[in-house]
């Protein structure tokens, strides 16, 4: 990798010039290596034969550095310390390490004269190169240093400890055993330690990937099918030479796995032949690894040092019969045999390299006609002369033969096989975007909680299967998750998202490659954002404007962007969420910061009509540039229009921000009122997504409203409270604080905090069951809409007079004035469809279904529900999410869908179960009552409606009661209970009385009068 850019000349403390190159972060594996007792081995002698002896050792431990890619950052008098995986990235820096200190280790068990200890750790590090005059240095700085040398002190001698980080790095490759513990300080988290036993140069291949269990195959059908049919070609003797095309982690591995798993290939000898970018001293050269791999899957010779006596002479004699006598004596040769033929022996090397190719491809040829041959040459991009001329040669030389030659490769990197154009060419795309919740869904299972991180994993990943593997990894480890695979829910609430080490030397490895002006323009591009407005660019661009289109063009053609947006303004979008994210890791914190100043002070020179997320970005880069009173105000509003929008985790973000910005700020009473606002605000937008408090904000909230003497606050907040307490099933206690909030407003406030506060005040009280003070509330609420703001949007409660509608019609409904509850719902559906507030369309339509329900129009209530789900996925408000599953199962088992209706029935409660919800639970259990009584699940509807009445009674649902108290006199009747059934049938005739609910009477006075038909009734 070139040089990154030097910073300005510094004086050095001995008075000479210091040239300092920019520090950049980097993930890298740090190896110390440590010669033991290396005093006694210069004890008394001479200093020249000293320094000749340690330099001797020195250069071993040099050279195996050199050897894998590394980087000597420090010669010490008795030591080393290396860095893989920088100034250069390189995706596999821990394998490497490991490939080195082995080396090392080995070298001096082969030699009495020296003895070394080796510790090995992997992680982030701040990194910069420093000259003077004098000296250079590759200074590293971070605990992974630290580690690495505890580590090494820590070895035996001839030994290599390495960190679980390290070892986390390496998926294949390694034979460790575990050795205990260290601490870098008292306070510090203990490090894990590894003996490393062996290390070889392995990578997963598709046949790991074909013996793994539990693994899902996604969205490469077509391309599976494409290669099933060229296997059954091969199988005809019409042979061809297949290139599987895509990014690192596009999924080649797996799907080259899948099809080895396919009836196909059942019928197929399969040749593995993996490639490398890593040479190890000592092993076979391209074409002997050829040939071995062709001997151990056609013969199952053992993969030792030689090969058995049959395996050669069986594959001579085939190379020999198809490519005649010299192609033969080549075979021989490649599998560890001296030719001791006259010809052969006269042949020079270039010759010999040729017959060797000759006899591979005819040995293939021969060896398919016994059986066919599928021959898997993996990550062909790291393929090195001979290997490419015996891919060319494959390529033509199996046309006519049982041979499918299959290739993976990258088009993303520089060298390896150049595919000629005869061949074949399969492009593997990144999953679509269904594809990708498949996966997640898969693995993560369903719970609501994890529905906005599977967003953000989706849209980071953008449907790299790697990425999303990874990803997932990560989030497991840092417990982000807890659970088992299918089955994982929300974990810490405060851990973060951070990007797996795997992906950030994968995608480090490719930012490295680039020359250095498109390279500093990628990280300054990635300060931006994944979208990058060409006007924003200029103003962070660290190269002259004129260089710039240049170098955009460079990064365009290197797959790192594509143009998203060509007017009003050009903007580019980083191919992959990932990229950026490594690009602008690769900053250092104290380089970030001025460069999101920059952009800030270009974004404030904008307006919104040719930028329209300006308020959005300037509130980001205000709070990384850390200009807090402009991050606070920005938040808070970039806070406000997601919210608008139903983006509640975008505007929970904006508001944590400008909430943290306010930490920065002085505490007068502008800035308390505008923390009060903050506090109320992240709550709210938390609640429709399912999500609970952590602590008690809105109490904070309501404690420094009264300190201040700030009645209004004090009621919003108040109000608020009472909505969580609604939704978690505390029905009394947010009645009574709902009636507090309005009655601390009185007269004061603003039309939108009495308009909202009336209708969550109705709203509660029609599930409570006080339907005529409810109704009183919602048409007070709706009144006020009507009369000054009829379309106005009122924060999550959105259009209030369409929200009111929603609750009236469902209050009318109980109250048995079902088409005048129609009628209402009707025009509110019109009001929230006019507007588009989706949080409003979804619950008038939920509320509209539930009225259609109780006078049991299922048919009516079908596409209502239908919708509704759609629209609660899409905008993730899961709070309405398990009354509106169980409505839409209900509503599909009474027109003829019986199991699928029971299949959404029992995901509505275990949503319900997972949220915490205790609202929805009874009715959904009283359908599932329902439906077993029809089925004669007598046993099972007592038990559904037995728990609903319990779940009911313990959150003050009193018209759940009622209705659980009927359907518990139904399934009593039909076991022949007629006694426990009457007791029911009276609780839920008294229950409707008291409440006015006429569809429950009803239903009550004709039960009762089955019952007396039947003699029953005494």
């Amino acid at each position: 990798m070139p040089a990154p850019n030097a910073m300005p000349a510094a004086d050095s403390p001995d008075g000479g010039a210091a040239r300092r190159n920019s520090a950049e972060r980097k993930v890298v594996t740090v190896l110390f290596a440590d010669i033991v007792e290396s005093s006694s081995m210069v004890s008394g002698r001479d200093p020249e034969e000293a320094d000749q002896t340690l330099l001797t050792i020195l250069q071993i431990l040099t050279d195996a550095v050199e050897r894998y890619g590394g980087t000597v950052a420090q010669v010490l008098g008795d030591g080393i310390m290396a860095v893989f995986g920088a100034p250069s990235a390189l995706e596999d820096h821990a394998l490497r390490a490991c490939l080195a200190a082995q080396d090392i280790a080995r070298s001096a068990i082969d030699s009495d004269e020296f003895k070394v200890r080796i510790g090995i750790s992997s992680g982030e590090v701040v990194a910069q190169i420093i000259e003077t005059g004098v000296w250079t240095d590759y200074r590293t700085v971070g605990e992974t240093v630290h580690i690495a040398a505890k580590l090494q002190q820590r070895a035996h001698p001839n030994s290599v400890l390495l960190s679980h980080e390290t070892l986390d790095l390496v998926p294949k490759g390694l034979t460790v055993r575990p050795a205990g513990t260290l601490r870098l300080s008292a306070t510090a988290e203990p490090v894990t330690a590894f003996a490393l036993e062996a290390a070889r140069a392995m990578r997963l291949t598709a046949m790991d990937l074909l013996s793994a269990e539990g693994t899902l195959f996604v969205g490469r059908q077509p391309e599976l099918a494409v290669l099933a049919g060229a296997l059954r070609q091969a199988q005809r003797g019409r042979g061809a030479c297949t290139v599987l095309i895509g990014e690192a982690g596009i999924g080649k591995s797996r799907l080259t796995g899948e099809l080895m798993r396919s009836p196909e290939a059942a019928a197929f000898t399969i040749v593995i032949w993996p490639q490398f970018p890593i040479r190890r001293l000592g092993d076979p050269d391209d074409l002997e690894a050829a040939a071995r791999c062709l001997a151990l899957s056609v013969c199952g010779s053992a993969d030792g040092p030689t090969l058995d006596g049959l395996a050669v002479a069986r594959l001579t004699a085939a190379a020999a019969r198809n490519g005649g006598e010299l192609a033969g004596e080549a075979m021989r040769e490649l599998l560890g045999q001296p030719s001791v033929h006259p010809l052969w022996q006269g042949l020079d090397p270039a010759q010999k390299a040729d017959f060797s190719i000759e006899g591979l491809v005819a040995a293939i040829r021969e060896l398919s006609v016994e059986r066919p041959l599928l021959i898997l040459v993996e990550d062909a991009h790291w393929t090195r002369g001979l290997t490419n001329r015996l891919l060319d040669a494959l390529a033509e030389g199996v046309e006519d033969a049982h041979v499918l030659v299959l290739v993976t490769s990258r088009p993303d990197t520089p060298g390896g096989w150049t595919v000629p154009d005869s061949v074949h060419a399969l492009a593997l795309e990144p999953l679509e975007p269904l594809q990708a919740d498949e996966f997640l869904d898969h693995w993560l299972g369903h719970s609501p909680s994890l529905a906005d991180l599977k967003a953000r994993v989706a849209a980071q990943s953008q449907g790299v299967p790697l990425y999303l593997e990874e990803s997932l990894r990560t989030l497991e480890t840092t417990g982000a998750i807890v659970g088992s695979p299918g089955r994982y829910s929300l974990g810490k609430a405060d851990a973060r998202m951070s990007l797996p080490a795997t992906v950030h030397g994968l995608l480090a490895s490719r930012i490295d490659a680039l020359d250095p002006g498109p390279r500093r323009v990628l990280m300054h591009a990635a300060v931006i954002g994944t979208s990058v407005d060409l006007g924003l660019l200029r103003a962070v661009s660290p190269i002259p404007a004129a260089d710039l289109p240049a170098a955009l063009a460079r990064l365009e053609q290197s797959g790192f962007f594509a143009r998203s947006r060509l007017l009003p303004n050009l903007e580019l979008t980083f191919r992959h969420a990932l990229v950026q994210e490594v690009a602008y890791a690769t900053l250092t914190k104290r380089e970030r910061q001025p460069l999101h100043g920059r952009v800030l002070h270009a974004l404030r020179r904008r307006s919104d009509r040719n930028l329209p997320n300006r308020a959005e970005l300037i509130a980001h880069h205000a709070f990384y540039a850390e200009d807090w009173p402009l991050a606070c105000a920005y938040g808070r509003r970039a806070g406000r229009r997601a919210e608008m929008r139903c983006k509640h985790f975008d505007a929970g973000r904006f508001y944590e921000q400008a909430l943290k910005a306010l930490d920065h700020l002085p505490d007068t009473r502008r800035n308390i009122q505008r923390r009060i606002d903050l506090w109320v605000g992240i709550p709210l937008v938390l609640l429709p997504q399912g999500r609970q408090l952590a602590g008690d904000p809105l109490e904070e909230a309501r404690d420094m409203a009264l300190g201040i003497g700030d009645r209004i606050r004090y009621a919003r907040a108040t109000s608020l409270k009472a909505s969580f307490q609604w939704v978690y099933g505390v029905l009394d206690g947010a009645i009574a604080l709902s009636r507090s909030a309005l009655d601390h407003l009185g007269n004061q406030g603003t039309m939108e905090l009495r308009i909202q506060g009336l209708m969550r005040l109705g709203g509660m009280l029609v599930d409570k069951g006080h339907f005529p003070e409810a109704q009183e509330k919602l048409e007070q609420a709706r009144s006020l809409a009507l009369l000054h703001a009829p379309r106005a949007r009122f924060g999550l409660t959105a259009v209030a007079v369409a929200i009111t509608a929603a609750y009236q019609g469902r209050c009318l409904a109980e109250l048995g004035r079902d088409e005048e509850a129609v009628r209402v719902m009707h025009h509110a559906l019109d009001i929230a469809e006019e507007v588009g507030h989706a949080f409003s369309v979804s619950s008038v339509k939920v509320h509209l279904a539930l009225v259609h329900i109780i006078g049991e129009r299922f048919t009516e209530a079908l596409p209502l529900l239908k919708d509704a789900v759609t629209i609660t996925e899409a905008t993730r408000l899961h709070i309405f999410q398990p009354i509106t599953l169980g409505a839409l199962g209900y509503a599909i088992a009474r027109t003829g869908g019986a199991t699928e209706g029971a299949r959404l029935l029992n995901a509505s409660l275990e949503q319900a179960h997972i949220l915490n919800h205790s609202l929805p639970r009874p009715r959904i259990l009283n359908w599932m009552s329902d439906l077993a009584l029809e089925t004669a699940q007598h046993d099972t509807a007592i038990g559904c409606a037995a728990n609903a009445l319990g779940i009911a009674t313990d959150a003050g649902q009193l018209s759940e009661q009622g209705w659980s108290h009927f359907a518990l006199a139904q399934a009593f009747s039909a076991t022949g209970q007629h006694r426990e059934a009457m007791e029911h049938l009276a609780a839920a005739e008294t229950m409707s009385r008291q409440l006015s609910m006429m569809p429950l009477a009803d239903r009550c006075r004709t039960f009762r009068r089955c019952l007396a038909a039947a003699g029953l009734t005494r």
